[in-house]
């Protein structure tokens, strides 16, 4: 009885920490940790420009690769900024 106990404790174990493992993201190679801060390197510079458009799609590009990015968060928080004036603009 403890013996067919302790299968199954094991059995269940090895299956949560196989389901755990699929379900874990792998981790960021430097090439597109890179990637995601030259795009959002470059959405500050389209939003300095006033390339919104432009600025949008990079910065949609670099939360899709890196959304707590250090670069990421700052061009987001400047794009915010910058939504924020124009709507007060607009009204």
């Amino acid at each position: 009885m403890e013996r067919s106990l302790g299968v199954l404790l094991s059995l269940g174990l090895l299956l949560l920490l196989g389901i755990s493992g699929c379900s874990t993201k792998s981790p960021m190679t430097p090439q597109q940790q890179l990637a995601a801060d030259i795009y959002a390197q470059l959405a500050l510079g389209y939003m300095a420009s006033g390339h919104l458009v432009l600025a949008e799609q990079r910065l949609n590009k670099a939360i899709e690769l890196k959304p707590n990015g250090a670069l990421t968060l700052k061009a987001a928080k400047q794009w915010r900024t910058l939504q924020s004036m124009q709507t007060l603009e607009a009204e």
